[in-house]
């Protein structure tokens, strides 16, 4: 597979070499650019993703305590991503992901159990990924910088707003490296969070890693399987004027299974926290899991 990348100049040839791997990158919907971390890579190529994030957490933190939890405080919160691309050339892209979030938690405020709830259209990032790509014979590798943009269209009106009314920066390093039977994706990211409405979440430093394994491949009909450990760490700083500050050092692991045919995708991942620090008393033990399907064209 990896020979026929670097000795084609032909779109048509290129967007069939690369369909396995264009999905497999979409890990984070803050870290990673959606769906194109492989592909397009030819002038005049677009996809779109769909994807939905449910996410849960019933355990209390403190530090790195678990506290006893006897009320059943918890959080849930179910998103969906509707996320696309243009290539205008193999090294510069637009990006934009539009997220629809449905969430509620159960907290204690003067003693009494509450339950917030919020939902609504959320903050749209816009991104500018611009791509370095070196081939060689049996591997190939990319570098990536990626400017972002957060704009403040989310709800601040929820009893647990889904968005804080600001404007947001981000800016993410990347390097992928892919031969026939592995790929790997590293990408380390900042987001320069702006001053809310009635709140502020605070700034985030991140890294997320994939490591794969295309497990089958049957290069006749375009189809395959690519099986991979998903590993992200965060440190988010203390924001301000927040009932539950999220703010410490988390990482968390899981697996990936993503299946292709031809034009489009199917990608299933699970994530559970395996190290949780908190700044002040918040949710902990969050897993996550996701399912995406994406077209591309």
């Amino acid at each position: 597979m990896i020979r026929r990348i670097c000795g084609s100049r032909s779109p048509v040839k290129l967007r069939h070499a690369l369909l396995p791997l264009w999905f497999v990158a979409a890990a984070s919907a803050l870290a990673h650019q959606p769906v194109m971390d492989m592909a397009p890579r030819w002038a005049g190529g677009y996809g779109v993703q769909l994807f939905q994030v449910h996410s849960i957490a019933d355990d209390l933190r403190h530090g790195q305590t678990t506290l006893p939890n006897p009320n059943g405080l918890g959080s849930r919160v179910d998103t969906t991503w509707l996320e696309g691309v243009y290539t205008f050339r193999r090294e510069f892209r637009i990006t934009a992901k539009v997220p629809y979030v449905d969430k509620s938690r159960q907290w204690l405020q003067d003693g009494e159990v509450i339950r917030q709830t919020g939902h609504g259209l959320g903050d749209i990032i816009i991104g500018a990924p611009i791509k370095k790509y070196v081939n060689k014979r049996g591997y190939t590798y990319n570098l990536s910088l990626t400017p972002n943009l957060r704009l403040p269209t989310g709800s601040t009106g929820d009893d647990w707003a889904v968005g804080d009314g600001s404007w947001d920066a981000g800016l993410s390093l990347s390097y992928s490296f892919e031969t026939p039977k592995w790929y790997h994706l590293y990408d380390l990211y900042y987001w320069k969070n702006g001053s809310g409405r009635n709140f502020d979440h605070g700034d985030e430093l991140g890294f997320d890693a994939n490591i794969g394994w295309h497990a089958w491949h049957d290069g006749d009909n375009g189809r395959g399987l690519f099986l991979m450990l998903d590993i992200a760490a965060r440190h988010l700083k203390p924001g301000k004027n927040q009932m539950v500050d999220p703010a410490g050092d988390t990482i968390a692991v899981g697996p990936v299974a993503m299946y292709y045919n031809e034009d489009w995708m199917l990608k299933f991942e699970y994530r559970q926290v395996v190290y949780d620090k908190s700044k002040a008393m918040r949710f902990g033990d969050y897993r996550r899991f996701a399912v995406g399907f994406g077209l591309t064209f």
